[in-house]
C-alpha cells in the first residue's frame, strides 16, 4: 500500500484539475510535503480528510487504495433506512458489503457518532436478541461482532490527525485515553469512542477491555490527557465508585475530564465524582469531547469543522452501548 501520493493522482482520485489541487494547497487547505527535490506529496489519509470535509465525492477509489467504495452505491440515504440493509449483511456475514457501507458513509461526511447511535447500533441489537433463539444465534452475534470490529478498525485508520507535518505534530492534538474496565470483555464499544474521538482531532490510546483501574491511572500519569473515557456494558463490571474518584482525582491534576459511558453505568447510575460526565450515547461523547478540545480546534480549522459538527443530533438520547 503506498502511504503518499502526488497532486495530480489526488485530482484524479476526486474529480478535480491538479491546478485546482495545488491551489488549495498552497493555500493551506489541504496539507503536502516536500520531497528532497521540492515536489508536493500528499498522504492519503489527507486526501480521504480534503475529500470528505469539503464534500467532494470519490470517483477514483482505487487511487486511495479504496476498493470497497462504489460497492453499495448506498452514501446518500437515510441513516434510518439503514439498519435493516446493516442487519441483513451482518446477519449474513458479508464483510466486504458492512465494510463498504461503513466506508462510504463516513467518505460522504456523515458524523460517525450517528452512523454508530443510529443503524450499526439497531442491527446490533436485533442480532443480539437471537442468543434467545438457540446455539446459532450465538455464532452469529459473535461474528457479526467481528465484522463490525473489522469495519470500525478500517475506517479508523483512514483518519488523520497531521499526516503531512511530521513526527511532532502529534504533540499539538489533544490527547483522549480509555478502554472497558475489568470484567468487561467488549472491545467494540471502546473501539468506536476511541473512532469518534480520532475523527475529532484526538491523539486517541484505546487500551481495550478487561482494563484494570491501576493500569488506566498508570496510563493516565503517563499521557495527562484532557480526556478519559471508560465504557462499560456489563452491570457487574462497574468499577467501585472509589476507582472512578482516584481516576478522576489523578486527571483532574492537569485540569482533564472522565467520561462514563455504556450500558453498565446506565444502570447503576447516578455516580456522583467531582470531574466525571456520564454520557449516554456517542453523539453527546462527541458534543462533550468538542466541548474539552475547543481551545485546541479553534486554532485548527479542520478540527474546528469537525468539533463544530459534534451538536447533538436528535436522537442525542441513544445509549452509548450499542451491542450484545
Amino acid at each position: 500500500m503506498r502511504n503518499v501520493l502526488s497532486p495530480k493522482e489526488v485530482a484524479l482520485a476526486i474529480g478535480v484539475s491538479e491546478s485546482s489541487l495545488k491551489r488549495w494547497a498552497d493555500a493551506g487547505r489541504i496539507r503536502v510535503r516536500r520531497t528532497a527535490g521540492g515536489h508536493r506529496r500528499i498522504a492519503i489519509q489527507e486526501a480521504i480528510r480534503f475529500a470528505r470535509e469539503n464534500g467532494f465525492p470519490v470517483v477514483r477509489p482505487d487511487l486511495l487504495d479504496l476498493p470497497e467504495v462504489g460497492l453499495t452505491k448506498r452514501p446518500n440515504a437515510e441513516l434510518s433506512s439503514l439498519s435493516d440493509v446493516f442487519y441483513e449483511k451482518l446477519n449474513e456475514g458479508s464483510a466486504e458489503e458492512v465494510r463498504a457501507m461503513l466506508l462510504e458513509l463516513y467518505l460522504s461526511g456523515r458524523p460517525l457518532s450517528e452512523v454508530f447511535d443510529g443503524p450499526i447500533r439497531a442491527a446490533m441489537e436485533r442480532i443480539g436478541e437471537e442468543w434467545r433463539h438457540g446455539e446459532s444465534g450465538i455464532y452469529v452475534e459473535h461474528r457479526a461482532t467481528d465484522i463490525c470490529i473489522q469495519a470500525v478498525t478500517m475506517v479508523r485508520g483512514l483518519i488523520s490527525g497531521d499526516s503531512n507535518a511530521g513526527p511532532d505534530a502529534d504533540q499539538d492534538r489533544p490527547v483522549a485515553i480509555g478502554g472497558s474496565p475489568s470484567h468487561d470483555p467488549y472491545i467494540l464499544p471502546s473501539l468506536m469512542a476511541a473512532t469518534v474521538l480520532a475523527d475529532l482531532g484526538f491523539r486517541e490510546v484505546n487500551l481495550g477491555p478487561e482494563t484494570p483501574t491501576r493500569a488506566m491511572i498508570a496510563a493516565a500519569r503517563h499521557y495527562r490527557p484532557e480526556l478519559v473515557w471508560l465504557s462499560c456494558s456489563v452491570v457487574d463490571a462497574v468499577p467501585p465508585t472509589g476507582d472512578i474518584e482516584g481516576l478522576a482525582s489523578t486527571v483532574r491534576e492537569w485540569d482533564g475530564k472522565v467520561i462514563l459511558g455504556g450500558r453498565g453505568f446506565d444502570e447503576r447510575r447516578p455516580i456522583k465524582v467531582e470531574g466525571v460526565r456520564f454520557v449516554p450515547s456517542m453523539a453527546m461523547l462527541a458534543h462533550a469531547a468538542g466541548e474539552t478540545a475547543r481551545p485546541w480546534a479553534r486554532s485548527t480549522p479542520h478540527a474546528a469543522s469537525r468539533a463544530n459538527a459534534a451538536d447533538l443530533p436528535a436522537n442525542a438520547a441513544l445509549d452509548i452501548e450499542i451491542i450484545e
